[in-house]
């Protein structure tokens, strides 16, 4: 029961990115959108399910994404909203 897969696994690639899809992927998002994730595969040639083109795009490609440790503010906010939220 459930929902049909949204892709043929047979043929899919699986393993790390290369720049090349990379840059189809970043090329098609600025052209079309962020949206209709399903048919991003089939509509760039990229060899990769959906849902690995949008996690690649939100988690890695996606502009505004900062990188690296907490600023020492954004680290004093955390422990901050820690102690008066708790873990919610």
């Amino acid at each position: 029961m459930g929902r049909p897969p949204c892709f043929d696994k047979i043929g899919v690639k699986k393993g790390p990115w290369t720049p090349e899809e990379d840059i189809i992927l970043v090329s098609y998002i600025q052209e079309h959108g962020p949206g209709n994730w399903i048919a991003v595969p089939t509509n760039t040639g990229l060899l990769r399910c959906s849902k690995s083109c949008r996690l690649r795009w939100t988690n890695y490609l996606r502009p505004g994404i900062s990188r690296g440790n907490f600023t020492d503010q954004e680290e004093e906010k955390i422990i901050h909203l820690q102690a008066l939220l708790g873990n919610r």
